[in-house]
């Protein structure tokens, strides 16, 4: 469909290009000839994702900027990076439209691999579509999420909720995100309470870059959905779990960094708004305290 209509209307045509050919792009509009270029290392969920996105810019580029006009950015480079996250929005929306998306999504109480599978797309763009769904009237599960690397680099974040996602350094190792590189592609379950005693529920699992040569191997990211306690009875992932056992809950907090807590053995550095307590005749889980 979306072929037809970039043919039809616009006189584009699509062409699935050699890795070799792209110089490292996934995506190349040339408009001179009126071609849109698509990697051979984009797998089928986003080559579509990829035509909703150019679709958007082409049709709808005065929205786009009336959008921004009052956004205060004054960069170029800043004003296009804006209208390329709105044009994801977009294509999220196109291919997922809010009304049918969000009443399947209530109807299989939010059964990721099932929403993924009735619109076609992928694991990732169903976890990121799903924060999205707060309009007045018609709200889902307000979720937040977020997608690591290896190194626990956060690469991607979203939240409806009051969960404070660090802006920078990696999540707190307690968190099950971290642990679903153990069991690749296996939803991990986790109930979570944060410092300040406020307890979420979270799914965590991975997702996979597609591999085109043996250069791009292992390029695995981690995954995590969260909502707050309060809605997790919504979720079919919680529903084999005894909210009211305390015991349920593991300690995490946003990073090392910020985390306050004291004796926590995966303590990896130097809290910056507290001292913990040092006692030269004892030691501690880790040698950050005593």
């Amino acid at each position: 469909m979306l072929k037809v209509r970039l043919q039809k209307v616009h006189g584009i045509t699509v062409r699935t290009a050699p890795v070799e050919e792209m110089s490292q792009s996934l995506r190349i509009y040339d408009a001179a000839s009126s071609v849109v270029h698509l990697s051979e290392a984009l797998d089928h969920q986003n080559r579509v994702f990829q035509l909703a996105h150019v679709l958007c810019l082409l049709e709808l580029q005065h929205i786009l900027d009336q959008i921004t006009a009052d956004s205060g950015i004054r960069s170029d480079s800043g004003l296009a990076r804006c209208h390329v996250e709105l044009a994801n929005y977009f294509a999220a929306a196109f291919l997922m439209p809010y009304a049918p998306f969000r009443a399947m999504a209530e109807r299989t109480q939010y059964d990721v691999d099932r929403l993924a599978a009735a619109f076609g797309v992928s694991f990732e763009q169903v976890c990121q579509r799903l924060t999205t769904l707060q309009r007045e009237g018609a709200r889902g599960v307000p979720f937040f999420f977020l997608r690591v690397d290896k190194a626990g680099n956060v690469t991607k974040r979203f939240n409806a909720t009051s969960f404070t996602i660090a802006e920078h350094g990696g999540a707190c190792p307690v968190w099950n995100i971290h642990t679903s590189f153990r069991t690749p592609g296996v939803i991990i379950p986790q109930f979570v309470e944060l410092p300040d005693g406020e307890r979420f529920f979270t799914i965590s699992r991975t997702t996979e870059r597609p591999v085109f040569s043996k250069d791009t191997q292992d390029r695995r990211l981690a995954l995590s959905l969260g909502c707050e306690l309060e809605h997790a009875h919504r979720l079919a992932y919680a529903a084999p779990f005894n909210t009211e056992d305390d015991g349920l809950f593991s300690p995490i907090g946003i990073n090392c960094h910020l985390c306050p807590r004291q004796a926590c053995s995966q303590r990896a550095h130097q809290p910056l708004f507290i001292e913990l307590p040092i006692d030269t005749s004892r030691r501690g889980n880790t040698r950050y305290e005593s």
